[in-house]
This record gives structure tokens, C-alpha cells and sequence, in this order.
């Protein structure tokens, strides 16, 4: 965790430096500070706009970026944005773009600030090159006959309907920029919209899901390509902006042939070099440093890829690209989860300010929109899923392929604000585009999962796709399962390996890569699970054997070094920044004045009956009496002076709950001293959340520290006196 924080600082001041720079800068300052301040105020509100409206949405599986482009339209300068304000006269998100003094007329273009737009744009460069660093090699190669024929089917039939359908509404001619560049922005398929649909089905190895994914990586490729080409026409026809056709140049083939060739060989180079690319940055031996350099690399050859007539994007995709091959891929990815959660919502609320509503809502539009979605989804249908009848599949299989090509996303949104902000397209397309991917990855999941729900096979006949060995290592216990897991992770970064950490469902997951080797750590638990080749296999229990030895090996040396009965015995002598107050523990109903038991266990089960009893226990008191005996089986929580705290972690209750009895004769509770035990203090805390478990023991061991304090404690006769003793201080 440190270390996904640790990169955080430095790389957000790097965004906040040139700001700075500006803000103390001469020339115009009069307005920097004002301009710096509104947009301080404005990446803090998108960001905890879109935060907060997630948390809320959350439950019902609303993709975030849908919640975070519908946060963008609301607040964004055609809705609330330009709503006046104390303080903001022309509103937060005023509409940046200018007005004609003679028409009245508004420019169209971007309508945020120059400020907002350039934080979005290093965001599409950050999530373009996360997406570079996301792209499977090994399984591009794999599959690289099916996946080039079934990506580029759906790549060519999404062009050319998309193509049709813009020459079909707006008579323009194939040739003009603005058709090439809606064709392109239709063409990406949304990796991380079919990952999760797979991963939530469990079909990431399916015959249909590995064709799904390599297809898809070659989708992304066979799109930045397109997108290479149609950027190399634009700057040859010296502005795409006011291109009304591609022959205004001389020679436009030899502008797209250059950018293509500059694509080409930084590709090609990446992927070469990409071995003594990842040794030289090794050598900065800190997660952190890497990181940064592998950013600093991809807005490098972004800018220059810019300077070349190519978008930014590319560049930044070639960089992660590049490192895909390498063992450096999950720990820059993991390195940079912090940055990309702070710089993707800021991307998609940015994208949706720049929907124009009243624009996208004309009937018109809207049906340009409708058509051009329905028009999607029918070109990956037809050109992903056809191509896959002659390679084993059967109409099941290609249906199920088609429809898991659907989505779209990040790439397409970022070629949508590219062709706005260059003008090739207007607001009422650029709105078009974002109904038409927000359709596509709405429509998508749930069908697919449904195709995928049927137990019918999708090939016609059974093929062998290799899946890894599972290596499970049985844990007796929850405490031990996690002392393993992190020493086992300790064992395999000495080994040189790098670790990428993610966390599903309240379990972590470890990817554990160096060189050709990766190993996939599931901690559940009560137990450990590998993911591994056949032949890493001996490496998985040697590594874990090893650990193991040297875990019992210091278990051992503890006990040798000091009995742990002797931390016990001083501790109601200890002194202890104390908290007498636990009104939130304590309930007045679940204190027993005057306790009687013949055994520890009739003790136990006496206070937690009375919490059953009272609605504090949720599961019932059998596995809470459990718990508590577990602990005492290991070493009595009896300590001096007639003071008993049983006490354990179990999830029969919700939240820290405390339960007190008095005996006035004592009982039996095996207590350090050998006397028996008078006041009795039951804590149990929730095992599967946080919660200051060994707090609350040690503030009750410090209230109950001195002799005084414990004849007051005894001196009480009623449930209400022993309350307030416990939660208003009355034994200070």
C-alpha cells in the first residue's frame, strides 16, 4: 500500500507544477490567480462529485463511466455549469466559448476552460498508456490468426456502417475528415468492459473468451492504426478543421505514408529495446522511480508523436505497449492506480460537459444517434462473429463473440474529444458519439452474460485450451493465513520477482512476474491458492516450504525468548492513555449485577446468552461462545486481581460489544494469580472489518488498573451504576 501512495505525491505535483509556474509567472498575471483558483475549485468538485455519486450508484452495477459522464453533463456548462452563483457570476463551469458581438451566436468547439481540457488530455495519455501496459503479447500471438481475422472483421464492418450511416444523414462524401474520423472513433472495442464480463462469468479461458480477448487486443491495435492514418490525412490537408475534402494537398499519401512509418518504427523499436529499456530503468531500484520514468517516457513520445501530425494517444500507447513484454508491466500498473483513479474520473466528467443536451435531445440528432448505435452493434455481430464459423465455433460460439465485442469505450471517448476540439467534429456529432458508446456498453453485459449463462458448448468441436495448475496450501488459521501471505510475498520480491496487488471482494490477489514466470497468489481465508505453469510448480512449494520453516523457526525463538503469560501478568498494572467511555460498546441491558457460574464456559455462555438476548448477536450465540472458548483454549484471559476480559473476533456480532458480570464469591476462571475472578468484561469484535479490538482491552485493563478503582466497580448493585462506571468515568 505505501508504495501505490508513494508515487501518488510526486506525480500529481508534477501536474500541479506548470499551474504553479503559470500562477507566478509575469504577463497576464492579473487573472492567473483567479483562472488557478477556479480551476483548484473545479477538479475538486469533479472529483468528489464523481466519487460520491458512485458510492450511491454503486448497488445497482451501474458501469462508472456512465455515472461519471451523466455527472459531467449535469454540472457541466450546459446545465448547471453556467448557473450563477455568490461568487461566480457566470457559474463554476462557465461556457468558455466565445460569442459573436454581430450574430449572438456561440462558437462551437470545447466549452471548458483551456486549464480543464489540458488536465483531460494527460489523463487520455495516462489511461492510453495503462492500456499499452494491459495489452497481452503472448496472448496476441497466440491467437494471432483468429484474433487478426475476427478484430479486423469488426474493425472494417464497423467503418464502413458507421461510414454509410454519416454519408447516409449528412451527405458528406466517404473522403471527408468528418466521416473517416466518426468511423474511427466507432472501431475500439473496450478491453476493460470485456475483462470484467468474462472474469465475472469465469470464462476468461473459454475457447470464446481467450478469442474475445485477443481479438480485442488486436481491435485497440488495428484502431490506433486506423486513427494513425486518418490524423496523417487531417494534417495534409492542412487543417481538418476547415477540410472539406483531402485534396488540398499535394500530396496527402505522403503525410499519411510518414506517419505511419513513424508509428511503425517507435513500435517497432519499443518492443525490440523493451528488455534493456526495463534493465536501464531496474537500475533506479525504487518502485516509485520506475514508475515515474515509464510516465515521463510516455508523454515524451506523446508530445512527439503530436510534433509528427499523430495524436498524442499513440504515442503514449506505444510506450505501454512496449512494456507489456516485460516483468515491469503489473508493478507499473500497480504503481500507478492512484494516479489513474484521480485522473479517469476527471476525463469522462470532462467528456460529458461537453455534451451539448439541447443539441443531442433534436430529433434529428437523436436519431442519428439511435441509428448509428443499433448500426454498432450489428457491425461487431456481424464482422467479429461471422469470421469465427470457419474457425471451430458454432452460431452459438460467433454470437457470443460478436456481442462480446460490442462495447466501447476510453478509446473511443478520446477520439470523440479529439475530433471536437480539432473541429472535424461539431457538438451534435461529438453528442451522437457519446449516446452511441454509451448504448453499446450498456446493451452489451447483460446479454453477453446471458449467452454465456447457457450451459451449451460454442464450438462445434471440444478444444484444448491450456489452463493453469492450482497449488492450494491448507492454513489451520485466519492469523496464520495472513502471516503466510505476506511472508510468501516477501520471499518471491527477494527472489527478484515483481508483485502487482488487486483486491476482489475483501480478498487480495497477488501477480507475481519475472522474466517468463507468472504465478497468480489467491489469499483466502483460511488458506493460500497459486496459479501457476505446471513447471513453476517446484518453485510455488519450495518458496512456500521455505517460508513456512523460517515462520516456525522464529515462532519458536519467540518462546524461547519470553512466555507470553508474562506480558499478561503486569497489565492491569500498566499505565495506558486511557478511555473510560464506551457508550457505544455497552448496552445498560447487558450487565449481570450479580453473576453465578460453576465453570469459565457457564461464564461465558451467561454473557453472551444476555447479548442473544438483547439482539447484539446475529448469528446466533453458538459460534460467538466458540470463538471466546477458542481464545481461552490457547491461554486464559483470566488476569490478577480478580479481573477476567474473555474476549475474540467472530462475525455473530456487527460492531465492538462489550458485556459485564459481577460475583460477589468469585469463580474459578484460571487467572494468572491462581485466585478467582470477580469482575468479568466479555469483548467481541467483528472479524471480517477493522475495529480497535486490542484498544478496548487495554483502555477496560488501564480503567481497572488500581484497587480503588476496582472496589468502586464492585461496590455497584444495579445495572445502571455498573453503565455509567464503564461509560461516564465513574471509576476515575
Amino acid at each position: 500500500m505505501k508504495k501505490r501512495l508513494s508515487i501518488s505525491k510526486p506525480l500529481l505535483l508534477l501536474s500541479v507544477i506548470p499551474v504553479a509556474a503559470l500562477a507566478s509567472g509575469a504577463g497576464g498575471a492579473e487573472d492567473v490567480p483567479t483562472t488557478m483558483s477556479r480551476l483548484v475549485l473545479q477538479l475538486g468538485i469533479i472529483v468528489l462529485a464523481a466519487r460520491f455519486a458512485g458510492l450511491i450508484i454503486q448497488k445497482f452495477s451501474v458501469p462508472s463511466v456512465i455515472i461519471e459522464l451523466g455527472i459531467g453533463i449535469i454540472i457541466g456548462p450546459y446545465l448547471l455549469g453556467h448557473v450563477a452563483l455568490p461568487g461566480f457570476p457566470e457559474g463554476i463551469f462557465p461556457n468558455a466559448l466565445p460569442i459573436d458581438p454581430e450574430t449572438g451566436v456561440r462558437a462551437t468547439g470545447i466549452p471548458v476552460s483551456t486549464e480543464l481540457y489540458a488536465i483531460a488530455t494527460i489523463a487520455s495519455i495516462i489511461m492510453l498508456f495503462s492500456a499499452g501496459l494491459e495489452t497481452d503479447l503472448t496472448l496476441l500471438l497466440r491467437f494471432s490468426f483468429t484474433g487478426v481475422l475476427v478484430g479486423a472483421g469488426g474493425v472494417i464492418a464497423s467503418f464502413i456502417l458507421a461510414a454509410f450511416v454519416v454519408t447516409h444523414f449528412f451527405h458528406l462524401p466517404l473522403s471527408h475528415p468528418t466521416t473517416l474520423f466518426i468511423g474511427v472513433m466507432c472501431v475500439s472495442t473496450s478491453l476493460g468492459i470485456v475483462a470484467r464480463i468474462l472474469s465475472e462469468k469465469r470464462k476468461m479461458d473459454s475457447p470464446e473468451g481467450v478469442t474475445i480477448l485477443a481479438s480485442a487486443v488486436i481491435d485497440d491495435m488495428l484502431g490506433i492504426v486506423a486513427l494513425t492514418v486518418v490524423t496523417g490525412f487531417m494534417a495534409s490537408s492542412g487543417g481538418a478543421a476547415a477540410a472539406s475534402g483531402l485534396g488540398q494537398s499535394a500530396h496527402p499519401f505522403l503525410t499519411v505514408g510518414r506517419a505511419i512509418a513513424v508509428w511503425l518504427l517507435f513500435t517497432a523499436l519499443g518492443i525490440l529495446f523493451a528488455g534493456q529499456l526495463a534493465r536501464a530503468m531496474k537500475r533506479f531500484k525504487s518502485v516509485t522511480y520506475i514508475s515515474i520514468v515509464a510516465l515521463g517516457l510516455a508523454l515524451i513520445l506523446a508530445g512527439i508523436f503530436q510534433m509528427a501530425g499523430l495524436a498524442m494517444i499513440i504515442g503514449a500507447y506505444v510506450v505501454g505497449l512496449s512494456l507489456s513484454k516485460t516483468d515491469l508491466t503489473d508493478t507499473v500498473r500497480d504503481a500507478l492506480e492512484v494516479v489513474n483513479s484521480f485522473f479517469v474520473p476527471v476525463f469522462f466528467v470532462v467528456m460529458g460537459m461537453m455534451v451539448n443536451v439541447k443539441a443531442v435531445m433534436s430529433r434529428d440528432v437523436l436519431t442519428f444517434g439511435i441509428v448509428l448505435s443499433l448500426a454498432m452493434i450489428v457491425s461487431k455481430v456481424i464482422g467479429c462473429g461471422l469470421p469465427t464459423l470457419f474457425f471451430n465455433f458454432n452460431r452459438l460460439g460467433a454470437i457470443r463473440i460478436g456481442m462480446g465485442m460490442v462495447p466501447r469505450g476510453e478509446v473511443s471517448f478520446i477520439i470523440a474529444g479529439i475530433g471536437l476540439s480539432s473541429g472535424v467534429l461539431n457538438e451534435s456529432m461529438f453528442g451522437a458519439g457519446v449516446l452511441m458508446v454509451l448504448a453499446c456498453a450498456v446493451v452489451s453485459p447483460p446479454i453477453v452474460s446471458t449467452l454465456f449463462g447457457s450451459p451449451k458448448k460454442g464450438v462445434k468441436k471440444e478444444l484444448y485450451v491450456r489452463q493453469t495448475v492450482s497449488t492450494p496450501i491448507a492454513v489451520p488459521t485466519h492469523e496464520l493465513t495472513d502471516l503466510l501471505e505476506l511472508r510468501v510475498v516477501q520471499a518471491f520480491r527477494s527472489e527478484g520477482f515483481f508483485v502487482h496487488t488487486i483486491s476482489l471482494d475483501g480478498q487480495s490477489v497477488y501477480h507475481l512476474r519475472k522474466n517468463a514466470i507468472h504465478i497468480t497468489l489467491h489469499s483466502g481465508y483460511t488458506g493460500l491458492e497459486f496459479e501457476s505453469d505446471k513447471k513453476d510448480v517446484i518453485l510455488v512449494k519450495a518458496i512456500t516450504h521455505e517460508t513456512l520453516l523460517h515462520i516456525n523457526d522464529a515462532v519458536t525463538g519467540v518462546k524461547d525468548l519470553i512466555k507470553p503469560e508474562k506480558l499478561l501478568e503486569g497489565l492491569t498494572d500498566s499505565q495506558w492513555r486511557a478511555d473510560t467511555k464506551f457508550k457505544d460498546a455497552l448496552s445498560p441491558f447487558c450487565i449481570i449485577p450479580s453473576l453465578k457460574a460453576g465453570s469459565k464456559q457457564e461464564v461465558v455462555e451467561k454473557l453472551v446468552g444476555m447479548l442473544h438476548e438483547h439482539g447484539l448477536i446475529k448469528k446466533g450465540h453458538g459460534n460467538a461462545v466458540a470463538a471466546v472458548m477458542e481464545r481461552e483454549a490457547s491461554m486464559s484471559t483470566g488476569m490478577q486481581y480478580g479481573v477476567a476480559m474473555p474476549h475474540a473476533r467472530t462475525d455473530a456480532v456487527e460492531k465492538i460489544t462489550l458485556a459485564v458480570g459481577l460475583s460477589r464469591t468469585g469463580i474459578n476462571f484460571d487467572s494468572l494469580d491462581g485466585e478467582p475472578s470477580k469482575i468479568f468484561v466479555l469483548i467481541l469484535s467483528p472479524e471480517s472489518t477493522d475495529s480497535p479490538h486490542i484498544q478496548v482491552l487495554a483502555n477496560i485493563s488501564a480503567l481497572l488498573n488500581h484497587e480503588e478503582t476496582r472496589s468502586k466497580l464492585l461496590a455497584c448493585n444495579s445495572q445502571d451504576e455498573i453503565h455509567k462506571f464503564f461509560t461516564e468515568g465513574l471509576g476515575n
